[in-house]
C-alpha cells in the first residue's frame, strides 16, 4: 500500500478515533489539567509520527484508555542510584526524599518535564526522564504486585537509617574489639601458664654445673643448650646457637616481658622468670642460676608460648 494511502487512511481513521473518544484525546498545546493523572499525546504528535515515518501506526497506542487499569496511575524509578523527590518542579529547591532503582510512586499531576508524584510519605516533584510510565509502568506493576512495591524514603528516614546504621557499626566494632580483647587475655593466660611451667622446670636445675658444648640439664650444659633443652622437655625446638636464637618466636618488648620467655644478650641467653630475673647457665664458676634480667644490655626478648 502507498504511503500517501496509508496517510489517508491513517486521517480517516483518527478522525473516527477522536469521535469515538471525543475526550481522551488533546492536543500538546492545550493547557493540562493538574489533576489529569497521565500523560496525554496531542493529534499533531500523531499526525508527526505518521509523515515523518513511512509506517502503520497505531492509534490506540495514543490514546488515553477510557477504563483504567488497577496500576495506571504508577511510576517506577528508572535510575541507578536514586532519584530525588524535591519540593517544586526545580534542581534548585529542596529534596524531600528519594526514589531507588525500582521504587514505586503515584503520580499526582500531568507528566511533563517534573512530574508530581506520591511515594511512601513523600510528595513532591520527580524529572520525568527518571521514571517509567504509562503502559510499561503498569505491566512493571501488574507483573510484581502491589505486595513487592518499595517507596521512597523521606529525608527524615534515610536520616534515621542512617544513624542506626551508625549506632549499629559501632556495636559491632565494640563487640569485636571485646572478642579480640578477650582472646588477646585468654592467650596471655595461657601462655603465662604455660611460662610458669617452663620457669618452675628449669628452675630445678640451678645449681648444676656449667658445661660448654653442653645439653645436659644434670650432667651441664652452657647457656643455649640449657634454654635449648628446657624447651625440648616441652616439645618446642630450638636452634643451638644464641645467635639463631635471636629470631625465634615473637618479639616483645622488655616491659611486656612475662615468665618463660626468652632474653637474648650478646653471646648469652636466659629463661625469664618474672620479677626482674632470669634463670641461667652462668658460667662455669657459677653453674646454673639465676641473674637479674638487665644485668647487661639486652638484645632481644622473643615470646615462644
Amino acid at each position: 500500500m502507498g504511503s500517501d494511502l496509508k496517510k489517508g487512511l491513517f486521517l480517516v481513521t483518527i478522525t473516527g478515533a477522536v469521535a469515538a473518544f471525543p475526550y481522551t484525546v488533546q492536543a500538546s498545546d492545550i493547557t493540562e489539567n493538574e489533576n489529569s493523572l497521565l500523560p496525554q499525546a496531542g493529534i499533531e504528535e500523531v499526525l508527526g509520527d505518521c509523515y515523518l515515518a513511512d509506517k502503520d501506526i497505531q492509534v490506540e497506542d495514543y490514546l488515553v484508555p477510557t477504563e483504567k487499569g488497577e496500576y495506571f496511575d504508577m511510576a517506577f524509578a528508572d535510575v541507578q542510584t536514586f532519584l530525588y523527590i524535591r519540593s517544586e518542579p526545580t534542581t534548585e529547591s529542596e529534596w524531600l526524599g528519594k526514589l531507588y532503582p525500582g521504587n514505586a510512586a503515584r503520580i499526582l499531576g500531568p507528566v511533563g518535564e517534573w512530574t508530581k508524584v506520591q511515594s511512601g510519605s513523600v510528595t513532591g516533584y520527580v524529572y520525568s526522564e527518571y521514571i517509567i510510565i504509562g503502559k510499561n509502568a503498569e505491566a512493571k506493576a501488574q507483573e510484581a504486585g502491589e505486595s513487592a512495591f518499595v517507596y521512597a524514603e523521606s529525608r527524615e528516614e534515610e536520616a534515621q537509617r542512617l544513624q542506626k546504621e551508625a549506632e549499629e557499626a559501632e556495636r559491632l566494632a565494640q563487640e569485636e574489639a571485646r572478642k579480640a580483647a578477650e582472646a588477646a587475655a585468654e592467650a596471655a593466660a595461657r601462655s603465662a601458664g604455660t611460662g610458669q611451667a617452663i620457669v618452675d622446670y628449669a628452675c630445678q636445675f640451678i645449681g648444676n654445673p656449667y658445661v660448654w658444648g653442653g645439653t645436659s640439664l644434670t650432667n651441664g650444659a652452657d647457656c643455649s643448650g640449657f634454654v635449648q633443652s628446657v624447651f625440648a622437655h616441652f616439645g618446642i625446638s630450638l636452634p643451638r646457637t644464641t645467635w639463631d636464637m635471636e629470631s625465634v618466636g615473637t618479639a616483645v618488648s622488655y616491659d611486656q616481658a612475662l615468665p618463660g620467655d626468652i632474653i637474648l644478650y650478646d653471646g648469652h641467653v636466659g629463661i625469664y622468670m618474672g620479677n626482674g630475673e632470669i634463670v641461667n647457665a652462668i658460667n662455669s664458676q657459677r653453674g646454673i642460676g639465676i641473674l637479674p634480667a638487665t644485668y647487661t644490655n639486652i638484645l632481644t626478648v622473643r615470646r615462644l608460648v
